[in-house]
């Protein structure tokens, strides 16, 4: 990935002359934080500042926004969308603006880019479109509650239906002065899992009179992280992660269940269906042989973003004519989610990364970490991408 310290490039007259005035928005939404569907002051924020610049903006969603401003003649409509939920986590950055709510934070960076849709917003609204409509969405509820397919259960796709739909997400991974679209896959889908083995209790000093879960527990957990080594082709991305286990009480009583929680991570359909079926046939075959019993509760979460190959194209293109042509990429997929991905289930489009790492300004944590935060230059750049993108899609 490129590194050089460039923070913007070509960047308008107008979102230069916008920028304190966006970083002053992602503030005020970083110091209230709300999880998913209780975005109530946010909703609010937005709707009050949609307003001031004469753009009608509408609830939907619970808790989300929805605004379209029209151009003067018919044409294509083009779809841009912010997400805006917190996560369930308390804040350690020691910054000015830190959350005011305890136990929830900003530590993925939604507060900026519900900031910079609104600094586009505000510049298209004064600029005027001669063609074409842009519907500007303001989504709630990203972090794994859906709030995507709720937007569209809604209508947010209709009247006018868009014609295409993008999205930004400023990455702290990537420095500052660098922007990736990439070919195809970007997220993964994002599925869940309980997992309960069941045993008999007893005392710990007597163990042939019970049925050991702890132990069975773990022979089928090394078991099932077989399925991706070995059922899945090497050649495809997949991820198994058991992240939580839960079970007795004390030293010298072995209890008498085990319960597991942990994610699966995939790209393609057949391999998102073959997963959980052989999670079924190890677990079962696994407790069975040992005297046990297991219990499998799986969840399909979220869909695979996936970017369609000609408008990420289109966006590195224009990204080049912003930051220069080395400093934009395809990266590789991540085993991350993101909601977005049912936007573009429905619409051609492309989720894109800004580089808003910074290690001069402490922007070096990843998202979701207690310390996380991004260099702030960085929403010139995706303001920019934005514009540029709506121009020449509109034609």
């Amino acid at each position: 990935m490129p590194t050089k310290k460039k923070t913007a490039y070509n960047i308008s007259p107008d979102v230069k002359a916008i920028e304190a005035k966006v970083i002053e928005h992602r503030r005020q939404v970083h110091m209230y934080p709300e999880r998913g569907f209780q975005e109530v002051k946010t909703q609010a924020y937005v709707l009050a500042n949609l307003d001031k610049i004469g753009l009608k903006g509408k609830k939907i969603a619970k808790t989300g926004v929805v605004a379209v401003l029209k151009g003067k003649s018919p044409g294509k409509t083009i779809l841009l969308r912010a997400d805006m939920d917190a996560l369930p986590m308390d804040e350690d950055t020691g910054l000015p603006y830190s959350s005011k709510h305890p136990g929830t934070a900003h530590c993925c960076g939604h507060d900026s880019h519900v900031a910079m849709l609104l600094g586009v917003a505000e510049i298209l609204s004064k600029r005027g479109l001669e063609k074409g409509n842009v519907k500007f969405c303001w989504q709630p509820a990203e972090e794994g509650d859906g709030g995507a397919a709720v937007m569209i259960a809604e209508g947010v796709l209709d009247d006018p239906k868009p014609d295409g739909a993008f999205a930004l997400h400023c990455w702290s991974p990537m420095e500052i002065g660098n922007i990736g679209v990439a070919d195809g896959p970007a997220m993964a889908a994002v599925d869940t899992f309980d997992m309960t083995i069941q045993g008999v209790g007893g005392h710990a000093a007597y163990p042939h009179t019970s049925i050991d879960p702890v132990l069975v527990g773990s022979h089928v957990v090394a078991a099932l992280h077989t399925i991706v080594s070995r059922r899945i082709n090497p050649f495809h991305n997949a991820v198994m992660s058991i992240c939580s286990v839960h079970g007795g009480t004390t030293f010298n009583i072995i209890p008498s269940e085990v319960k597991y929680q942990g994610t699966v991570r995939t790209f393609r359909e057949d391999d998102r269906k073959l997963i959980p079926k052989a999670m079924e046939e190890i677990m079962n075959g696994v407790a069975k042989g040992m005297g046990g019993k297991a219990k499998l509760e799986y969840k399909r979460l979220l869909p695979a973003t996936i970017n369609d190959l000609k408008m990420a194209a289109f966006a590195r293109d224009i990204a080049a004519t912003i930051i220069g042509a080395r400093h934009v990429s395809a990266p590789e997929p991540s085993m991350g989610g993101e909601d977005f991905a049912y936007f573009l289930q429905k619409v051609p489009g492309a989720f894109m990364y800004i580089g808003a790492g910074n290690k001069e300004k402490g922007a070096v944590w990843p998202h979701h970490h207690p310390k996380f935060r991004i260099d702030e230059d960085a929403f010139v750049n995706g303001m920019e991408l934005l514009l540029r993108i709506v121009n020449k899609f509109l034609g």
